[in-house]
């Protein structure tokens, strides 16, 4: 088959691009790729943000993939800080620690640690 075993962009919808880029860029300090649809410099799957060409959009009631840390708890209290939106630490099966963070938009981002092998 000629699809490739790789993810290879994420892709978040925004209603209100302007908004979230600012939002993004305030929340994940990552380096910019590209400003127009705002996309990141990642390690792995890339990240870009596209405006809407929907007038309804309803954010998912889970997060589709997550971001890594090896420290969860100074994730939270930095999104915390910044007013972030949170729903708090919790752990998970396979021994991973997580948050979700809310955009402003209301799309569930996960930041977690990876699993315990």
């Amino acid at each position: 088959m000629l699809i490739r075993n790789r993810i290879n962009t994420c892709f978040i919808h925004l209603k209100n691009l302007k908004k979230g880029k600012e939002w993004y860029k305030m929340v994940f300090p990552f380096e910019v790729l590209a400003e127009g649809d705002l996309e990141f410099k990642m390690e792995g799957a890339g990240l870009m943000l596209l405006q809407t060409e929907h007038e309804n959009i309803t954010p998912l009631p889970y997060s589709v993939f997550f971001f890594e840390t090896s420290d969860v708890d100074q994730v939270f209290q930095e999104l915390t800080q910044k007013g972030v939106k949170t729903d708090g630490i919790r752990p998970f099966p396979d021994g991973r620690r997580g948050c979700h963070a809310f955009d402003p938009e209301g799309n569930m981002l996960l930041i977690c640690t990876p699993p315990i092998v």
